[in-house]
């Protein structure tokens, strides 16, 4: 049961990531957003950091709860 719990764990804790992983494709693919676009860059760490936050304090949520 333990290896079960720690693979939904981690699932959960990468589901955000992934999912701003998927947009920024998607509005690259969709051109969306176009490489002369000012500040394009910016916006894609801004993106992939909010994920990756969010990825980071849902898992230290998650620890938190599992080690009570």
């Amino acid at each position: 049961m333990g290896n079960v719990q720690r693979l939904l764990t981690w699932s959960i804790v990468i589901l955000p990531w992934l999912i701003t992983l998927y947009l920024h494709f998607w509005l690259a693919q969709s051109d969306a957003w176009s490489p002369e676009q000012p500040y394009r860059g910016l916006m894609s760490v801004l993106l992939l950091g909010l994920g990756m936050l969010i990825s980071f304090l849902l898992h230290g949520r998650l620890t938190k709860r599992r080690g009570r």
